[in-house]
C-alpha cells in the first residue's frame, strides 16, 4: 500500500536526514543532482488561485532526498544535501550546496548550473509552483509528534492529480498551517525517492543567492548561442 508506504518514509525520513552531507564534487554531483531533484523541482505552471493553499512567498529549507533504486538487480540508495531559498516577488529560486549551485530565474525561464569557474544554461519549461490548484483536494490526513490533538496534522496530495503528465506516482505532504511543504515520496518505475523540507525559515537571509555572474555565465547577449547546446545539459523539471 502505497499511502502507507509514503506515512512510514515521510516519518522516518525526517529524523535521519538530519545527518545527510553536502556533496562536495562540482561536476559529478551536479549531474547526480539533477537526476535526484527532479522531484523536489517536479511541479510547476499553477498561477496564485483565490483561497487556494499557497506556500509562503519566500523562504528557506534545507533540503533532504534519498532515493532508492535497484541497479542490476542491486539495491542502490543514494543521498543528498542542500539549500534551497525561494523568492515568489522575485520569481527566483536556488539551490546551494558547497562548491556549486542551480539558480532559476522564471522572469526569464532560465536556469544556470555554476560549478567554480563554468556555467551552463537550460530553458525552464514550466512557470514557478506557488499554490495547490483550488480544483485539487487532499488524499488524506495525518498528524506526527503527538496526539489528533497535540501533534501537526499534515496534509497529503496525490503527485498524480498535481502533475497528471509526468508518470509519478506518490504524494506531496504539507502543514496545511501556512502551507508549508514538509515532505514528498515518490515512485516510478525502480526508483522511489523521500524528500524533506527541513529547518524551514521565512524571507530570505542573503538575497545574493540569486546572483548568476557573468562570467562564467553567459549574458543575455550571449544566451542564444548558449541554448544551441541545451539538448546536452541535465534538465531538472519545475517544483517548489
Amino acid at each position: 500500500d502505497l499511502t502507507h508506504v509514503t506515512n512510514v518514509c515521510n516519518i522516518s525520513f525526517v529524523a535521519h536526514s538530519l545527518s545527510f552531507p553536502v556533496p562536495s564534487s562540482p561536476l559529478h554531483t551536479v549531474k547526480e543532482m539533477s537526476k535526484l531533484v527532479a522531484i523536489v523541482l517536479l511541479l510547476g505552471g499553477f498561477a496564485a488561485f483565490a483561497d487556494a493553499c499557497c506556500m509562503p512567498k519566500q523562504w528557506e529549507s534545507i533540503i533532504g532526498i534519498t532515493n532508492t533504486s535497484v541497479i542490476t538487480g542491486k539495491l542502490d540508495v543514494q543521498n543528498i544535501g542542500f539549500m534551497e531559498a525561494y523568492d515568489f516577488h522575485l520569481k527566483k529560486r536556488a539551490f546551494i550546496a558547497e562548491n556549486y549551485k542551480i539558480v532559476e530565474d522564471y522572469n526569464k525561464m532560465m536556469e544556470y548550473f555554476i560549478s567554480r569557474e563554468s556555467c551552463t544554461t537550460a530553458k525552464l519549461s514550466r512557470g514557478m509552483f506557488n499554490c495547490i490548484p483550488d480544483n485539487v483536494t487532499s488524499e488524506f490526513n495525518y498528524w506526527m509528534g503527538g496526539t489528533s490533538s497535540s501533534g501537526v496534522i499534515l496534509e497529503a496530495y496525490n503527485i498524480e492529480d498535481l502533475a497528471p503528465d509526468t508518470g509519478f506516482k506518490g504524494y506531496f505532504t504539507i502543514n496545511p498551517d501556512g502551507c508549508i511543504p514538509f515532505g514528498e515520496s515518490i515512485l516510478r518505475d525502480q526508483n522511489y525517492m523521500t524528500i524533506g523540507f527541513l529547518n524551514f525559515t521565512m524571507g530570505i537571509q542573503d538575497p545574493s543567492v540569486f546572483d548568476v555572474p557573468s562570467p562564467p555565465c553567459p549574458m543575455d547577449t550571449d544566451m542564444v548561442k548558449t541554448l544551441k547546446k541545451e539538448h546536452d545539459l541535465p534538465r531538472i523539471l519545475s517544483f517548489v
